[in-house]
């Protein structure tokens, strides 16, 4: 029986997971396969879908930096808000492109950065893009900002969501 309430599905997991680890036997029974399988249905990934081709038009840097897109779209899989290929160059610059239509949109850039920082990260299954400046400081430390960017699929449109504080890390 598949639990439609995800709080409901994690609590039965952990409470099989704990009586599993004070009695082995129960490990294999079929109660905690079905939890475990259920639990797993949650967070199922997408399925693969052909990607479209790029849609050069619908953005300058499309154009601008074709043959990196093309080469590296090629190359990837779906990598952001499920349906998205993020792609970088450079020291960061980047655009991703919708696997749906080929639309091409370019990542945040920071004002206050003057681009998008040092890297970027992203997950297949989440909306945020986290870009990340990294510079050394004269003691040879390094200091670390992140600022958060929410992918609003209506507006197509990157919102910067949040920063966390700087922060040194010893050489």
């Amino acid at each position: 029986m598949l639990y439609k309430n995800f709080e409901i599905q994690l609590i039965l997991a952990l409470t099989v997971f704990i009586t599993a680890c004070t009695n082995t036997d129960l490990m294999h029974t079929t109660a905690i396969d079905t939890v475990l399988e259920e639990t797993a249905l949650v967070k199922a990934k997408p399925i693969a879908i052909e990607k479209s081709n790029i849609n050069f038009d619908s953005h300058p840097i499309a154009k601008r930096y074709r043959t990196v897109i093309s080469e590296e779209y090629a190359k990837q899989d779906v990598n952001f808000a499920s349906h998205y290929v993020v792609i970088t160059w450079g020291c960061v610059s980047g655009a991703m492109v919708d696997s749906r239509n080929g639309m091409v949109y370019p990542l945040p850039e920071d004002k206050e950065w003057g681009g998008n920082g040092t890297y970027v990260t992203f997950e297949q299954e989440s909306n945020i893009l986290t870009s990340v400046w990294v510079i050394p400081t004269p003691t040879g430390d390094t200091e670390e900002t992140q600022k958060y960017w929410r992918w609003d699929e209506q507006s197509k449109i990157f919102v910067h969501a949040s920063a966390f504080p700087t922060y040194l890390q010893n050489k």
